[in-house]
């Protein structure tokens, strides 16, 4: 049936567009330059170089999710918005708390190959690599654009930049000024609710917001048994900014409080089945970022820029053991110490976090045809867990990058850099890129790039000293690391096409790529010790060739219709089932709101992932909305809206099972 809607909708967007096609055929450009800023040049975007470039210019391959599409996709959470860029996925895996966004996949959990920046900040954790979404101090409704550079660019950004680069770029109290508040709730008990407020004061400008979320979770796992896997989290957020004709400055402070439930038949642990309590995971996160930049000269910008950034992480579990286990585990080294049948004990799971990082970036415009941007950094990366370290490990980088881009005649455009970075632990690694554009037209362009990168080991790869604490103050035999991992490479070649219509609205990306992967990390890390130390597993590597084709297209509509599709293909040539079953061979994703009066639009999206972890993953989300103006600059938005899922499997994980595969919701916001 919901096949069927999709296809209705799909027909009836088709209409639409051929009508728009119609009336668009009598207007001029200039007379389009009224209703969007789509139509109004070609847009700039920041991401590959760290400069502003047009679009056109640009030799790596970038999506670009403005602000008019984030309000109108109506998410709830930022990491949600990467569906729609070709060759992503995003799905929770071990529990609902644990989202994954991956690129070219390789991985199911913990995924650890993209970098993701917010405002300039990374946000990849320091102690075990990977993103954690869910504790993320940040509201989709501050973010004015995502851009994501869809392959490495670590020439840029450095090491761990490997598949993709992320940028996060949030609005400026500007934008906001006044006050606006949103809800949403839906039919499996989830809710949100947002608020902000911003204001102005001479040069300087501010803004603050808070938000608070519950999500139910899954129902049941394989075996029908309860799930237990909700979570709820707090955030808030203070940006403020001066800026005046030659100078900018910002601060960003964001703390967040996440509440998770894990459940104990997929935590991934030796002790997990003598748990006698539902384990609670309870993550602090705060982070505080500064930067400022002067125009020093009409060529010459200087930008400071420092961050910390810290997460505490601790869960709860109480237990009951067996004499067996409890002498096979935590006795045998110490015969004097006898098991008490009598007793219950608890453990604590802990981690802390902490990144600080400091940058001062030049960019120099030596010509009209020349514009360098070079760049020093420092960055110490620190974890501190008596359950995963036996105490405390850091790692410092230095780096030192350069990148150019130089215009050769009207029609090339050359981008290259490189950046030199050295690790305390892993060594010193350079990762160049090359790139060069042949300009069509000033709207249309053919480009061609070539990049190395690498993604170094983790804290956790070359320090875990794995043990189990109990409430008695014994402690478990230890799993540790021994050798360490070594870093991961990638040589990525790629060739596209861009071209952007201003007149129709109308931008189109193709993209065929070659990624050679070399010595990708696939070892295990769990603790696996039993009657002895023992050395975790490590070294287990595989090379993989992954090859693929994406487009996106999005076209826009004077009359305030909007659609975007997407597509991509991927064949990972390796004999390893592991990285096949994490990589889906085919993604789609198609959106369209459609307005049905000045106030009233459909609005929908449909996305499908074939064979991820051997299944497929295929939903479908529609809703109506309604704009109202309440006087002044005051508005107000509401819907109501239904999602499904149309393929009847487990969401990626086989525990993660629905009792219901349709729900729905209703959601609102106040702007005044």
């Amino acid at each position: 049936m919901m096949r069927w809607v999709c296809l209705v909708f799909s027909v009836s967007f088709s209409s639409v567009v051929l009508a728009e096609l119609d009336s668009l055929s009598s207007f001029t450009e200039a007379e389009l330059d009224t209703y969007d800023g789509f139509f109004d040049s070609i847009p700039m975007v920041v991401t590959p170089s760290k400069i502003a470039q047009p679009r056109v210019d640009v030799s790596s391959t970038l999506s670009v999710l403005d602000g008019e599409f984030i309000r109108r996709l109506n998410m709830q959470y930022v990491e949600d918005l990467l569906q729609f860029v070709p060759g992503f996925a995003v799905f929770p895996y071990k529990a609902s708390s644990q989202k994954i966004v991956s690129y070219h996949g390789t991985q199911l959990e913990e995924y650890r190959r993209i970098q993701v920046l917010v405002n300039g900040r990374s946000v990849y954790s320091a102690g075990k690599a990977r993103v954690e979404w869910t504790s993320l101090p940040l509201n989709i409704e501050d973010v004015a654009r995502v851009e994501v550079n869809r392959g490495p660019n670590a020439a840029s950004y450095g090491i761990n930049s490997f598949f993709a680069v992320v940028n996060i770029i949030t609005r400026s109290p500007l934008e906001t000024l006044g006050d606006s508040i949103s809800a949403y709730s839906g039919s499996r008990g989830d809710y949100r609710l947002y608020g902000q407020h911003s204001g102005l004061n001479g040069d300087w400008s501010y803004r603050a917001s808070a938000s608070t979320n519950n999500v139910h979770g899954f129902d049941t796992d394989v075996d029908g048994d309860d799930r237990h896997d909700g979570h709820g989290s707090t955030m808030g957020n203070v940006f403020i900014q001066r800026e005046t004709y030659n100078s900018f400055f910002d601060l960003d402070i964001g703390a967040s409080h996440l509440k998770a439930n894990t459940d104990p038949e997929v935590y991934s642990s030796a002790l997990s089945s003598y748990d006698i309590n539902d384990p609670v995971r309870e993550t602090d996160r705060e982070h505080i970022k500064l930067s400022y930049s002067k125009q020093v000269s009409s060529d010459h910008e200087i930008k400071v820029q420092y961050y910390y950034d810290r997460s505490d992480q601790t869960e709860n579990h109480d237990v009951t053991l067996t004499s067996t286990f409890y002498n096979y585990f935590f006795t045998a080294r110490d015969s004097g110490v006898e098991y008490d049948s009598d007793a219950d004990y608890s453990y604590v799971v802990d981690l802390v976090e902490t990144r600080q990082d400091i940058e001062v970036q030049s960019t120099w415009e030596a010509s009209k045809d020349l514009r360098v941007i070079s760049a020093l950094g420092y960055r110490l990366d620190e974890a501190e867990s008596e359950h995963y370290f036996s105490g405390e490990v850091s790692d410092e980088i230095f780096r030192i990058s350069s990148n150019i881009e130089y215009r050769m005649g009207d029609s090339w455009v050359l981008n290259t850099g490189a950046m030199l970075e050295h690790t305390q632990m892993g060594g010193t690694f350079l990762s160049p890129k090359l790139g060069l554009t042949y300009k069509l037209s000033e709207r249309e362009s053919i480009r061609f790039n070539a990049s190395k990168a690498v993604r170094t080991p983790d804290l956790s790869d070359q320090f875990f000293k794995w043990h189990y604490v109990l409430s008695s103050g014994e402690s478990s035999y230890t799993t540790y690391a021994d050798e360490g991992e070594s870093e991961e490479k990638i040589t990525s070649y790629e060739m596209g096409y861009y071209h952007y219509w201003p007149t129709q609205g109308l931008s189109l990306d193709v993209k065929l790529y070659r990624d050679d992967v070399s010595d990708m990390v696939l070892s295990r890390k769990y603790f696996s010790s039993g009657g002895s130390d023992a050395a975790l597993e490590e070294r287990v590597t595989e090379d993989a060739i992954i090859t693929g084709a994406e487009l996106e297209l999005d076209w826009r509509f004077r009359s305030g219709a909007m659609t975007r599709f997407t597509y991509a293909y991927q064949d990972t040539q390796t004999e390893n089932k592991r990285l096949l079953d994490s990589t889906s061979p085919v993604m789609t994703s198609f959106f369209a709101s459609l307005p049905l009066t000045e106030q009233w639009f459909i609005n929908g999206y449909y996305w499908y992932g074939e064979a991820l972890n051997s299944r497929d993953y295929e939903f479908l989300n529609a809703w109506v909305s309604c704009k109202l103006s309440l006087g002044g600059y005051s508005k107000a938005t509401m819907g109501l809206g239904v999602e499904t899922r149309l393929d009847g499997n487990a969401l990626v994980n086989r525990h993660n099972n629905l009792d219901e595969d349709t729900f729905y919701y209703v959601f609102s916001n106040i702007t005044f």
